[in-house]
């Protein structure tokens, strides 16, 4: 894509947001980006995992197929591919432009201004900078990400001021894929788990106006040295299932993201132009008993012939409203082919979140060969290796 179009396109997006009483920094023109050079996809033969596709051109007509290959894949591993979902490519690269500077054209003291704070309050609101994970063995994680979210909690003002001309476009373009693709997709959901259309979406944003607390997360990974991959056997984000609702990510060609698949190997997920990947978390796995697999996944080194890249990652994190139950959904194939799940205190969304959130990668866990046990709520959740 020119630099001409990235421009264009920031303008356009930025003129949707332009509403009445929006400050000076949500109004000024959105300075020109460096360009993200997408990496050369690897040339070496790699597992790949055999992850099903989702059609979206088939929506209005086909419903029913679209229905189908979701049940199977989040009853088999998890994961699938969504194509034809209605966001231009230019749109998908301007998201990588927007995402390698806010780690590239921030500087260091500024984001330490803006750090999360990810222990004391349960938020990744702000930088997550690297470091602040163990992986293996007193080896830490090289990752750095920042969100941008959705709703109230999140004005221009509280982002940094190299980012704030970009605030309006990320939030268009976090609305845009929650009306063309998480909305159908969970509308899909209703159909696999014979609820009525649109109950899944109320439960995200409600008839009063109330949504979760979604974000968009721009995430990189800085390669690991080749005596801390020794270590941790090539991890750079340890094996974990996501802790809300919906994950999307959008493809990109560095592989390192495996996926466990039913017969517990680690299989690579390959790179589609222009698709996106998409999982379920915690949160919906637990509230249809089981039915739905929340998908355990992790990040590696990628191949020889990619090691040397930086990772580039451009997410939207689905929420449930807060304080939604994650109690069984009412659900004649939940209360027959799922269980119970909470057998005490059913947490709420945005406690599990908060708890997630703080454990991560810092609180102690019971060691395990394979993997580490967190418990919460008399749920025991792994961490692989």
């Amino acid at each position: 894509m020119s630099t001409t179009t990235v421009t264009q396109v920031a303008e356009e997006l930025s003129s949707k947001l332009n509403l009445s009483g929006s400050s000076s920094s949500e109004n000024a023109e959105a300075p020109e980006l460096p360009k993200w050079e997408a990496p050369k996809t690897t040339e070496l033969d790699v597992e790949w995992a055999d992850i099903l596709t989702v059609d979206l051109s088939k929506y209005d007509d086909n419903k029913q197929e679209l229905v189908d290959t979701i049940e199977t894949a989040l009853q088999r591993d998890g994961f699938f591919y969504v194509v034809n979902h209605g966001i231009p490519q230019e749109i998908l690269q301007r998201q990588f432009d927007v995402g390698q500077h806010t780690f590239d054209g921030v500087p260091r003291d500024e984001k330490e201004k803006h750090r999360a704070q990810i222990k004391e309050k349960g938020s990744f609101m702000g930088y997550k900078l690297q470091n602040y994970w163990e992986i293996k063995d007193g080896v830490r994680d090289r990752i750095e990400h920042y969100n941008f979210y959705q709703n109230h909690i999140d004005p221009v003002t509280r982002h940094p001021k190299q980012l704030q001309p970009f605030v309006p476009e990320a939030k268009e373009f976090l609305a845009d894929i929650r009306q063309k693709v998480l909305r159908r997709i969970l509308n899909l959901i209703d159909g696999v788990l014979g609820l009525e259309e649109g109950y899944l979406w109320s439960l995200h944003q409600d008839d009063k106006g109330r949504t979760g607390d979604d974000l968009l997360r721009y995430m990189i990974y800085d390669p690991l040295t080749s005596e801390e991959s020794k270590k941790t056997n090539g991890v750079m984000l340890n094996g974990h299932t996501d802790f809300n609702s919906i994950s999307t990510l959008v493809s990109q060609p560095v592989t390192a993201l495996q996926v466990l698949m039913p017969d517990n190997v680690w299989r690579y997920v390959k790179h589609r132009d222009g698709a996106l990947v998409i999982n379920i978390g915690d949160q919906l796995s637990f509230m249809s008993g089981g039915v739905l697999k929340g998908t355990m996944h992790r990040v590696v080194s990628p191949p020889e012939d990619q090691r040397h890249y930086r990772r580039l990652g451009v997410f939207h994190f689905a929420h449930f409203i807060n304080g939604i139950s994650l109690d069984l959904l009412p659900s004649k194939k939940v209360k027959e082919d799922g269980h119970v799940v909470f057998h005490n205190h059913v947490p709420t969304s945005d406690e599990w979140e908060a708890t997630r959130v703080k454990n991560y990668g810092t609180a102690e866990f019971i060691k395990g060969e394979e993997y580490d046990i967190e418990e919460i709520a008399g749920i025991q959740l792994r961490h692989y290796h």
